[in-house]
């Protein structure tokens, strides 16, 4: 299922996609995947940004009833920030379930703009990916710090608003 929103004046875009066949009320639970040594990859922001963007989403999933859990956490959250408009491909140890269109196998190439969030949910049993939400024009380079920070936090809210996805 893929869904886009328009934010009115915010000019910030949405999308999301999921997997049909997962089981989204059995999930409980959450860490982040890149928290976890066997998973290949990193969020490609650091420091205050990463910080950020960690407060914000877990306090979304947690909103939500989830708890973090990082013995045996039944979903793994990764993210990524698309600084220049670009194409990426890469191993990062998860795959994605044969749906919605460009999903499939164990490879990842996105199609970023800059600005961009993107979000993914991982089953941490069988390593696919469950859920994606994207924000195109989170991150503008003149804006000022709060208002940034605005923004990233409006953007994840509304994200996390699809999830998980009514059946």
């Amino acid at each position: 299922m893929l869904s886009a929103l328009l934010a009115g004046c915010s000019s910030v875009r949405l999308a999301n996609n999921y997997d049909p066949s997962a089981d989204f009320a059995r999930y409980d639970t959450f860490d982040w995947a890149d928290n976890r040594p066997e998973i290949v990859g990193k969020a490609d922001a650091a420091g205050e940004l990463d910080a950020a963007v960690r407060r914000a989403v877990g306090s979304e999933l947690v909103s939500k009833g989830m708890v973090l859990e990082t013995t045996s956490p039944e979903l793994l959250v990764i993210y990524y920030v698309g600084e220049d408009d670009g194409i990426d491909a890469g191993r990062w140890g998860y795959s994605y379930a044969d749906v919605g269109k460009g999903w499939g196998g164990n490879i990842d190439v996105r199609a970023y703009r800059a600005g961009t969030l993107v979000l993914d949910l991982i089953d941490a049993a069988t390593m696919r990916l469950v859920w994606r939400a994207s924000a195109e024009g989170v991150f503008r380079k003149d804006d000022a710090q709060e208002l940034a920070d605005e923004r990233m936090t409006g953007a994840i809210r509304r994200m996390l608003e699809a999830y998980p996805p009514a059946r």
